[in-house]
């Protein structure tokens, strides 16, 4: 699927500014190119089924409220927030079905945040990105571009965050033979805080590879990636990845996408060489018509927006159980985040590891000729080690297509 539907962009829910710092370590944003299908919940969550979308302009209204536990995730003193969210959106695509030479994707998506205690930080946050994919048969080209204003509290920063993250980046595939196939990527990311002290990171990864169908449902191959971290509190980190890349899929039930290797890293503040592994797997097994399961490992390094002299290795783990129901669909499931906390600088001490669990249910539906959709969800999140705190999130909110 080399295009993201244009309902991924709109799904985005009211906790979207959780782990902002670690947006900056995923080198494609939009999904454009997964192996491993989306869910057609979003759509619902976009309040359009964007399948039945024959191309052109659309646009809507979203209206979200969300009551928060743990406003600032803090061990000791909670303060409780409700807060409201204004998001009308837009969306153009002229190709969503596939098959043209030539498509476009553009949207934008503005966000008006309403506090009740903390009044303070209301405010207006943008966010708009664009692909663009051309099909040469043998040859297929896919470029990016985003744009995100995201305030919240940030986990690894520990407080209420307002900032931006730029993406832009360049997928090909060309086919050289009839089982062989060659890919490569180039992608740029950029965060920037607008509060407090905190520090951004800058993220350039390329990649190189080769995949060969072994079977009618097994594509092997390998891969070589580079990425280059760099921010005032860590400076440059280079760091190599050689992969091992298999793709499976079954019929139309189940698919399996993974990229698994060593990576040799060396930050410049120690000139140290170290060895880490780097991971990226996703997997879908659609076991009935109505039930479906979602997993994923993924890694990835940030500067520590807070802390100066400590790169943040986070490794996550997501599962999710889909049921769709005669109306609406019904999601729950737990994410896993383990962030190590590595000291490139000899003279800040060596600080404790976190560990993030994260438990949620959801509930979406259509309503009045599907025109108007329905989400409510609960979610609590545990964390332990530098920083201990708890946290329940409930939400809902309607989103109106016009």
């Amino acid at each position: 699927m080399w295009m993201c539907v244009a309902s991924c962009f709109l799904s985005a829910g009211v906790a979207m500014s959780q782990d902002f710092a670690l947006r900056v370590a995923d080198p494609n944003p939009l999904g454009i190119g997964d192996f491993v299908p989306t869910s057609d919940e979003l759509s619902h969550a976009a309040g359009f089924d964007a399948e039945s979308n024959k191309g052109g302009f659309l646009y809507g209204l979203g209206l979200q409220a969300a009551y928060d536990s743990n406003f600032y995730l803090t061990e000791d003193d909670e303060e409780d927030e409700l807060s409201m969210h204004f998001q009308p959106w837009f969306t153009y695509t002229t190709d969503p079905e596939g098959g043209a030479l030539f498509s476009l994707t553009a949207n934008y998506r503005p966000s008006y945040n309403v506090y009740l205690n903390n009044s303070e930080f209301n405010g207006l946050d943008h966010t708009a990105d664009l692909s663009l994919f051309w099909n040469g048969g043998l040859t297929q080209v896919a470029a990016f571009a985003s744009y995100q204003e995201l305030s919240g509290t940030d986990r690894l920063s520990g407080t209420f965050s307002s900032g931006s993250v730029i993406s832009g980046g360049l997928r090909a595939v060309r086919q050289i033979a009839p089982r062989t196939s060659l890919n490569g990527a180039l992608a740029y990311s950029q965060s920037d805080y607008e509060t407090g002290n905190q520090q951004g990171t800058q993220a350039l990864s390329g990649s190189i590879g080769a995949l060969w169908a072994a079977t009618e449902r097994t594509a092997i191959g390998a891969s070589i990636r580079y990425t280059q971290t760099e921010s005032d509190y860590t400076g440059t980190r280079d760091a190599w990845g050689l992969l091992a890349e298999v793709r499976y899929k079954a019929g139309e039930r189940i698919w399996l996408s993974a990229s698994l290797g060593p990576e040799f890293t060396r930050d410049s503040l120690t000139d140290e060489n170290d060895v880490g592994m780097m991971a990226d797997i996703s997997a879908r097994y659609d076991i009935t018509e109505r039930w479906s399961w979602v997993n994923s490992i993924s890694t990835g390094t940030v500067a520590s927006p807070s802390e100066a002299g400590y790169l943040v290795n986070n490794v996550n783990f997501s599962t999710e159980l889909q049921h769709r129901l005669i109306r609406g669909v019904l999601v729950g499931g737990l994410s896993l985040n383990y962030s190590d906390y590595q000291s490139v600088d000899d003279t800040v001490a060596e600080r404790d590891n976190e560990e993030n669990l994260s438990m949620f249910l959801g509930y979406r539906r259509q309503l009045w000729s599907e025109r108007v959709a329905f989400d409510a969800n609960v979610r609590y999140r545990v964390n332990s080690g530098a920083r201990d705190w708890s946290q329940w999130i409930l939400s809902t909110g309607f989103n109106v297509t016009f």
